[in-house]
């Protein structure tokens, strides 16, 4: 049925050419460079591991690690979404996930 949904009717089960599923393609709205704060990669990469380690030991607040894209590839968005569309929202989670400390892409159940 998502495949169906996905990519719309198989030409292999008769379904005319053409026919394109009912999804509507949304494309988040672009964040300008400019307007992005620095985050904690950017400490890692100014100040090098050392001074990224001193960083989040000085840190008094949380410090979070979001797991939306890692639980992604292990659950329905991975086998829902394209890599395009996938593509498409990085910029998005970017800039709302900015000062995250970080992010995890890649669970372990790998095979």
């Amino acid at each position: 049925i998502a495949n169906v949904k996905v990519n719309g009717q198989p030409k292999s089960l008769g379904a005319a050419a053409g026919v394109k599923s009912g999804i509507k393609k949304v494309t988040p709205p672009a964040v300008p460079e400019a307007a992005k704060p620095t985050g904690w990669r950017d400490v890692l990469l100014k100040e090098g591991p050392e001074g990224f380690a001193k960083a989040v030991r000085a840190h008094e607040g949380l410090l979070l690690t979001d797991t939306t894209w890692r639980d992604a590839h292990q659950s329905l968005l991975a086998t829902r979404m394209r890599t395009n569309d996938l593509l498409a929202a990085a910029p998005a989670t970017d800039a709302a996930l900015r000062n995250a400390l970080s992010l995890e892409m890649w669970g372990g159940a790998t095979y």
